[in-house]
Order: structure tokens, then sequence, then C-alpha cells
């Protein structure tokens, strides 16, 4: 704008100088001197800013009414299928076809074992297993204790599309001392050492035949058929038969979140039993129809469980049977409840198990577990850590206790007193896991017994406890302790003669001995030289502490145990 004003104010000038030289007409001459730089400055023009301004105090709203119409917009989605992801298989782990392990050890032990089994297969399984052990060490002031035993299986299944067949055939041969008596203490004319061993042979097989189902809609379904045969060194002859089934289909009868579940057990046990002193037949059929559901955190089953045993007479039972549980902290905490009952049948075949010094003719008779309550919970408190407990009440009728058999010479066997208890049992159990490396397991149990003929329950402790600990250092070294502690127990024994040249007779009575806690430390080392190859030692009763599980059958003292194993 300066620049402008400039170029105009200058034309201005040159055109009145102009016209002025042409009215005076005649020439001009002056002389004009500059003595500073030429400047023409046109000032700044300052100006009014001054904007119009409407003052108007009403103020107009206008109402606009309007509406929308509806319209869908059709947009189609054409979604980009993913490649499906291309997982890497693992490679399967090597296995082996056979597994051998032996060894042994002080008192002549001498333990072997094999396993042997079909590969991998989707269609069957087929495999072998042998086992021997024996021991026939000495124990100061008694009879020669050596024991054997051999066992032989023969088991398989084969795979269909929605049923698995299996099958199991077994053979078993125990040999023992009945060593539980001080030669020094009875006259030698009563000790026959032919009357000392006894032998047990079992042999059996099972058939079962299961379905799988992947859908809740079938009728699921196994079938079951076993059968079992004793016989001892002496008379005792044993046949047992067992057929059972069950069946279970899910139906949604109360429309809840989950199906509900219908089933029925039903099992036929008979038995055949003889010995010295009797033939018995005698059988128990149980039909156990339930039901089963959940609900949210809760869930439950229900049945009727009906008993009816058959031998000389025909008795029948109902017991109820419910059972409640609750997650209260889901994956992490549960709580469960419930009563049932039911009814067994003591058979040789079960109670050599537990106590192979029995006597033959032992008399046999069914057990009634009449009622039981019971509760307890089980937690996961954290990825390594798990602690368990329960407790239980239950009523027996006919339960049996061993006692010494005063019908033996040498009071060396037991037989059974039965009796009608109440057992309170109190039971706990911790375990710590570590990965693959560390793994502590520890359990308690207290038990109370309320009885109505007998003085104490013979052989049973009022508590005891377990520790099991396994350490693994890079999978090449595993160390293995276990630790059991047994509290003391109260026996039906003969009463101890007093005479200088003692001689034991049958007819003798008996009276309540106490027999004093034990503890039994034992410890177990394997070194894997290669993957097929292993070296390992077990080291038995380390306190070398002489405890009785029976009266007069104590144990060995320390001894050790070592061998290999191999894969191949």
């Amino acid at each position: 704008m300066k620049k402008t004003t400039l170029f105009i104010s200058f034309l201005l000038l040159l055109t009145m100088s102009i016209n002025k030289l042409y009215a005076q007409n005649k020439p001009y001459n002056e002389e004009i001197t500059v003595i500073a730089a030429f400047d023409p400055i046109i000032p700044d023009a300052f100006k009014i800013n001054v904007n119009p301004v409407v003052n108007d105090t009403t103020t107009m709203t206008p109402v606009v009414n309007y509406s929308i119409l509806p319209k869908d917009a059709h947009v189609q989605l054409e979604i980009e299928q993913l490649p499906s992801v291309k997982l890497v298989a693992e490679p399967l782990s090597k296995l082996y076809r056979n597994y051998l392990k032996v060894g042994a050890g002080n008192y002549s032990t001498i333990y072997g074992e094999l396993f042997a089994s079909s590969l991998r297969s989707k269609t069957h399984l087929l495999g072998l297993h042998f086992k021997h052990y024996s021991a026939d060490g000495n124990i100061k002031n008694y009879s020669p204790a050596g024991s054997s035993s051999q066992l032989a299986e023969l088991y398989g299944q084969k795979y269909f599309e929605n049923h698995t067949l299996s099958g199991n055939l077994h053979f078993n041969r125990e040999g023992l001392h009945l060593y539980g008596f001080k030669p020094d203490d009875v006259n030698p004319a009563l000790v026959d050492k032919d009357n000392l061993k006894q032998r047990y042979m079992s042999a059996g097989a099972d058939v079962s035949f299961d379905s799988r189902y992947k859908t809740d809609n079938k009728l699921n379904h196994s079938f079951r058929l076993g059968y079992d045969y004793l016989a001892d060194k002496f008379e005792v002859r044993e046949n047992q038969v067992r057929i059972g089934a069950d069946l279970s289909k899910k139906f949604d009868l109360f429309k809840w979140e989950n199906m509900q579940t219908l089933g029925l057990t039903t099992n036929l046990t008979i038995n055949n039993q003889k010995d010295s002193i009797q033939k018995i037949n005698a059988s128990i059929l149980n039909i156990t129809p339930s039901l089963a559901a959940s609900f949210k955190e809760y869930s439950f089953k229900v049945g009727l469980g009906f008993y009816v045993g058959m031998d000389t007479v025909t008795n029948a039972h109902l017991y109820p049977m419910l059972e409640g549980k609750i997650d209260l902290i889901p994956g992490s905490l549960q709580l469960y409840a419930g009563i049932d009952g039911g009814m067994e049948r003591n058979v040789v075949s079960q109670l050599i198990k537990t106590n192979p010094y029995i006597s033959s003719g032992i008399p046999l008779d069914y057990t009634y577990n009449k009622f039981r309550a019971y509760g307890g919970f089980t937690s996961n408190i954290s990825r390594t850590f798990n602690f368990n407990g329960s407790i239980s009440s239950t009523t027996f009728e006919n339960y049996p206790f061993f006692i010494t058999d005063t019908n033996a010479i040498l009071r060396n066997s037991f037989t059974l007193a039965y009796d009608d208890v109440t057992m309170l049992k109190i039971r706990g159990e911790l375990e710590f896991v570590r990965a693959d490396q560390l793994r502590i397991g520890l359990g308690a149990g207290y038990y109370s017994y309320n009885l109505s003929d007998q003085e104490y329950a013979w052989y049973k402790p009022d508590y005891d406890l377990n520790l099991n600990v396994t350490y693994s250092m890079q999978d090449k070294i595993i160390l293995k302790l276990q630790t059991t502690f047994n509290g003391p127990v109260w026996a039906l024994a003969p009463v101890q003669s007093s005479s200088d040249n003692p001689q034991v007779e049958s007819g003798s009575s008996l009276e309540a001995s106490k027999i004093k806690g034990w503890v039994d430390v034992s410890l177990g080392a394997e070194y894997k030289l290669k993957k097929a190859l292993s070296f390992w030692l077990n080291l038995n009763n380390l306190t070398g502490t002489q405890h009785q599980y029976w009266y007069n059958y104590p144990s060995y003292r320390f001894n050790a145990l070592a061998g290999l194993s191999y894969s191949f």
C-alpha cells in the first residue's frame, strides 16, 4: 500500500509541475542543492474501526419437526478364510517291548520281574508279567522264616469303534513258613516241620466289555465276568464266580444347565468254600439304582442298595446311599458328605492278603456295613500344594478280628473272632509337588473303636503315620524315602507258661497282650546310566528294629536289596 501511495503522489506532483511549466510559458532555471538523502514518507492513516451492531433483545428459536425413515443397509460381509495352523507334532517317545528288573540281597533274597507287551497300536494291547521274590533268612530264637512268591499274568485289550474288550489270566503261588513260635519254648516232639509250611495257589480269569461313547445320548454299559480258584497246602479249597453289569444314561429331567445321569449297578458273587471242617455255598446279589446330578457349584448322587445274602438261609437288606458335593472355590476347594452301607462275604482269598498266617478251617461269615456317615474336603491350594481330609463313622455287624488259634498245637496261626463295632476314622493328607523334581507326601490317621464283646480291637492301631519323599536330580539320579510309623496294638494271645519245661497244649487260654508300636524307615536310590539301563539300591528298616505285625511274628532287621533294570 505504501508503494502504491508513493507512486500516485509522484505522478500528481509530476503532472502539476508540467502544468505549471506550460502555464508560465517562459523558461525557468533554478539550481537546487541537495544536502541530505531524499526520503519521501507518507505517514500512516489512522482510521476509526467501528462495525455496525444491531441491538435486539428478542431471540427467536425456530421449531423444527422432523422424522427419520428407517432403511436397511444391506451389508454383506465376506469372511476371508484363514489358513489352518500347521502344528508340528512332537516326536513320540521310544517304547520298549520288554522291561526286566532283577536284584539280590541279604537273607538270601532273590528278586526278578519281567514286563512284556506289544507296542503302540490302535487296535489291541497284549502283555505278560512275571514276578519272583524269595527270602530265606533266620530270625533269632524263632523257627525258620523263609518265604517265596511267584506271579504270572497274561492281559490284553481289543479296541473297537465304540467298545473295549479286556481280559486277564493270572496265576499266583505264595509259599511261607508258620514260624510264629520259639523252638526252645516247646516240646520238640510237637514240632512237625512239614506242618510249618504253608502254600497258597490261586488262578483265575477276568473279562469285561465296556462302552466308550463320545456322545451323551447313548446308553453306556459295562459287563464283567470273573472266576478265581484258591487252594492251600492242606484242605482249603475256594471257588468264586463274579458276574456284574453297569448301565448309565444321561437325561434332562430337571431342565438344568447340566444333564442328569441315571445308573444301575448289579453284581452277583457266588462262593463255594471247603476246608477241613465245613463246606459252604454262599452268594451275594447286589442291585443299586442311582441318580447323579449337578447344578451350578452343587452336585449330588442318590441311590438305594439292595443286597441279598444266600447260603443256608436268605436274608435281604436295604442301604440308602446319598452323597453331596459343593465347590467352594472352583478347582481349589471341594467339600463332600454322604451316607451309605453294604455287605460282603469274608473269603480266604481276601483274608490272606491281610494275614497269610491263618489256620485252615477258620469261620467265614458275612460282614454288614449297617451305616456309614462320612465327610471331608479336597483342596488344591496351589499348583504345588494339596491338602485333603476326611472323617467317617461306620457301624459294622460281624466285623472280623484276627486272634491266635488255640486249636493250633504251636499257637502259630490265627483264626477269626467276630464282633459288632462302631469305628471312627479321621484321616489327613498333605502333598507337595515341585514339577518332576520333588514330591513329598505326608499322611496321618486316627482310629477309635467301640466294641460290643471284645476287649480291644485286635491288631488295629489307634493311629498311624507315613511319609513318602521322591527327589529326582535331572532325571539321572532318583532318591526315595519311605517312613511308616504304626502305633501300638493289642493282641489276643496265649497265656505265657511259667513252667521250667514249657510245653504248648491245645485248649490253653488267651489274654490281651500289648505289642509296642514300630517305625520302618526305608531308602531307595536309582541311577540311570542310560535311558534303557539303570542301577538301583533299596535299604529297608534302616533303624534295624524288630517289629511285630502279628503276635510272635517279628520282622527281619536291616536288609538291603540291589540290582539293575533294563529295557529292550
